[in-house]
């Protein structure tokens, strides 16, 4: 029987636990109830707290269904609960209430797996889960790890949303606590799905590896290394390279002498399962590191031995290790070399003999890859005919990519992309329909990150790229070069010139390479990214392509990639400078030729492309950033027809910028250009103000400016001007601010009289509206500059119906008529 204490207690808890069920909070009434039943397992009120407990829960048909699947752990069930999170919302609290009825669930369960993990998308029961780690960290993560995939991406996403912990405290020590768990988990000895256990290092190193100080060591570290052995899964080893790159980031010096020891000590075995593991670990370095990885491979008697040490163990994945290991090293020129020396002849032998097509193909990539240069040498240099013809290794790539076979997919594609800096594999490629198309078809079909995906857009960068813009300087630069090396200077290249370059990007776009685009880049990387940009731009550099571009998804494209490089927040930024010039610049010569009408609606407005145009104004040091403003400023003008709101947000967030710093440009095309987007520009009332209204402290200064445009030497501009001031003029509160401009009409006869017809109109329209809203004032000023006889000689000379009509007019008021 209870004592009086206990049944006090257990009365306390109960009615906390009657609060919490009114509140909804069924779990954490649920875990009162249990304290109150060990004390008072009898007591009226905590059997009654239980009744109302299971009637507030049995309003939920998830609840309802969840209870029932953990009795009867039947599919059926299961498949019922699952079609219920994933069809109709949660209620409040209700994920964190079916988190706790399922924990009474054990073991590995794929429908349990996928129910957990659709129920931790919910605030409330990640909220749930977080306590439950803080309380019992070790119980948690070894439940649900067993449960899958699914429930540790959970537990993840859970340990990185900082706003679910109480302090910063608590989020640390949970970070901590998986952390260790999860590499304690690596070293079990043959643990299923150490995938799992590797995430959750990975994610924590690659997120808030800062919080990790102290745990990690020589231990920690040969467990990630390890996990790079080419015999493991593929979602085992992206994990692994993902540490291992953060802590090269954190650390560069420690982890280069982590891995020299890795590796060293394995080698110096000699055993075909530590070699596996030693030289599987520095192929995955090499991309993470070169420098230091070359140096490792470079090391005395290394490269030298690497071919008699595969044929005295006889053991094929240790083959397969060292191929990808030279593969890894040709990214480094001297390694390149030393391969070339010790290795070729193996390289070709495999190539010719392997039964293995993967081996036989890595081998063919790797020969690809040493034919690029020949090794530098000062003495005399011996050739000697090659057993393998470079040229049958890129037929032999493109036939691979043609067929169906998927399993050489990858290095054959990596293979033509090193093939493809050579301009007549460029033109081979291009020129072969069927290739392209399947090249683009297996891009579209591969994941993320994978080498299909990236070696494929290298491939499409390629064969796009026209060679640089160069100024006048950097040409008598790189001829002084050439002169320095006695050398002379080498003729272009007459397949990279911008007609082949076209031809390939028609090519290209005939094949239909923007949908593909556009579809691998919502899960790309920063550099695809960066290499889509780069295509884009590329295949917009014809006018005549730009209308496809839009139509297949273009703008939306570049628009959506300029905001994730400027919104990201890693760090090290893993997007090149360059990368957001690159992606605006092709978004302007777009928008330069394409209707925005056909392009922007309410949703997907025209403010989406306005960021990256305007960036493009700002002065740089860069010796090309005259002609990306001079792009974005046609883009800009193309734009402004659009609406007033489009006008207005370009005019508040650029108008200093176009009149401080582009309309006096010395550069012509800048300068017109500019000049053309205020006359679009001027459509807008807010535009109207920054030349008319008295209470702005610029508007004189600005409305000078855009007069002494209507005298310069290009046509074009002093064109744009009239255009602008004719409308500008059309407002008596400017015709006011233009009376008191000291020379104004001297400049609007000045383009009456002009050579062109055009001029010559927008200065007569001008003309009408100074007499028309100027009133008397307007009128003699007109009149004492000689108006009357510049206006009666401009209709002796001119013969359109339009700048008559206006002349007669203007006449007429001049005359008092």
């Amino acid at each position: 029987m209870a004592s009086t204490t206990d049944s006090e207690k257990a009365i306390e808890l109960a009615q906390q636990a009657n609060e919490l069920t009114k509140l909804g909070k069924l779990p954490d009434a649920a875990r009162l109830l249990r304290q109150a039943s060990t004390l008072a397992p009898d007591h009226a009120s905590i059997k009654q707290g239980w009744i109302t407990l299971k009637e507030e829960e049995g309003k939920s048909e998830l609840l309802g269904i969840c209870r029932t699947w953990v009795k009867s752990q039947d599919d059926a069930d299961g498949d019922k609960a699952l079609a219920i999170v994933r069809a109709q919302g949660l209620r409040e609290n209700e994920a964190e209430q079916a988190m706790e009825v399922l924990f009474d669930f054990k073991g590995e369960d794929d429908l349990l797996d996928q129910v957990t993990g659709e129920l931790l998308q919910s605030l409330s029961a990640q909220r749930w889960l977080a306590k439950e780690v803080q309380e019992r960290p070790t119980h948690m993560y070894y439940e649900l790890f067993e449960r899958g995939d699914d429930s540790i991406d959970g537990l993840l996403k859970t340990m990185l949303n900082r706003a679910l912990w109480p302090n910063d405290e608590k989020f640390v020590q949970g970070h901590r606590d998986v952390f260790m768990l999860s590499l304690a988990m690596m070293m079990e000895e043959a643990l299923e799905h150490p995938e799992r256990a590797m995430k959750g290092v990975a994610q924590l190193l690659a997120h808030h590896a800062e919080h990790l100080h102290g745990i990690i060591d020589a231990d920690s570290f040969e467990v990630i290394l390890t996990s790079l052995d080419i015999r493991l899964p593929n979602s085992l080893r992206s994990q692994a390279t993902l540490a291992t790159i953060k802590l090269y980031e954190l650390a560069p010096s420690t982890a280069q002498d982590l891995v020299s020891k890795f590796v060293t000590n394995r080698v110096q075995k000699s055993y075909a399962e530590d070699l596996v593991v030693a030289f599987s670990a520095a192929a995955a370095i090499f991309p993470i590191a070169v420098q230091p990885a070359a140096q490792l491979f470079l090391t005395e008697g290394f490269v030298s031995t690497l071919v008699p040490l595969v044929e005295g163990k006889k053991s094929l994945k240790l083959e397969q290790a060292v191929l990808e290991l030279i593969s890894a090293s040709c990214v480094d020129k001297n390694c390149r070399e030393a391969v070339n020396r010790h290795c070729r002849t193996w390289l070709e032998d495999v190539v010719g003999t392997s039964p293995d097509k993967k081996r036989s193909n890595l081998a063919a990539l790797i020969l690809v890859k040493l034919g690029e240069e020949q090794p530098n040498t000062d003495g005399p240099v011996i050739v000697t005919p090659g057993k393998v013809d470079q040229d049958d290794l890129i037929a032999s790539f493109k036939s691979m990519v043609i067929g169906s076979d998927t399993s050489s997919k990858p290095d054959s594609i990596e293979g033509l992309a090193y093939a493809s800096l050579q301009s007549r594999i460029r033109e081979d490629l291009a020129n072969s329909p069927k290739f392209l198309k399947r090249l683009l078809e297996s891009m579209g079909e591969a994941s993320a990150h994978s080498n299909v995906l990236f070696g494929g857009l290298t491939i499409l960068t390629n064969l796009t790229a026209h060679l640089p813009i160069q100024s006048d300087e950097e040409k008598r630069m790189d001829q002084l070069k050439a002169y320095a090396n006695v050398q002379k200077p080498s003729d272009p290249d007459p397949l990279l010139d911008d007609s082949h370059v076209a031809v390939r990007c028609k090519r290209l776009l005939e094949a239909g390479v923007v949908p593909v685009l556009v579809a691998i880049a919502k899960r790309s990387s920063a550099s695809a990214h960066g290499q889509i940009s780069a295509i884009l731009l590329s295949l917009s550099k014809d006018s005549k392509s730009r209308g496809v571009l839009a139509q297949q998804g273009a703008i939306k494209l570049l628009t959506q990639i300029y905001e994730t490089i400027k919104s990201s927040t890693i760090t090290p930024n893993p997007y090149p400078p360059t990368a957001s010039v690159t992606t605006a610049q092709a978004l302007a010569r777009i928008l330069i030729s394409t209707n925005p009408a056909h392009i922007f609606n309410a949703s997907f407005p025209s403010q989406n492309a306005l960021r990256p145009l305007l960036s493009l104004l700002q002065p740089t040091e860069s010796s090309t950033w005259q002609l990306h403003a001079f792009e974005s400023l046609l883009a800009l003008t193309n734009l402004a027809s659009l609406d007033t709101p489009t006008q207005d947000h370009i005019i508040r967030n650029t108008f200093t910028t176009i009149v401080d710093e582009l309309l006096f440009k010395d550069n012509v095309m800048v300068k017109r250009a500019a000049t053309e987007l205020i006359c679009n520009l001027m459509a807008s009332p807010l535009c109207i103000t920054q030349f008319a209204d008295p209470s702005l402290p610029r508007s004189k200064h600005n409305l000078h400016l855009l007069l002494a445009l209507t005298d310069v030497d290009d046509v074009g501009t002093r064109s744009a001007a009239g255009g602008a001031l004719a409308q500008l003029l059309s407002y008596d509160l400017a015709v006011e601010a233009f009376l008191k401009q000291e020379k104004g009409v001297d400049l609007l006869l000045e383009m009456c009289m002009d050579e062109e017809e055009d001029i010559r109109y927008r200065g007569i329209a001008c003309l009408r509206g100074v007499v028309g809203e100027g009133g008397e004032e307007g009128i003699q000023r007109v009149k004492s500059n000689g108006g009357i006889e510049i206006v009666k000689a401009l209709l002796k000379e001119s013969r359109r119906q339009e700048v008559l009509a206006l002349g007669v007019e203007t006449l007429k008021i001049l005359l008092g008529q």
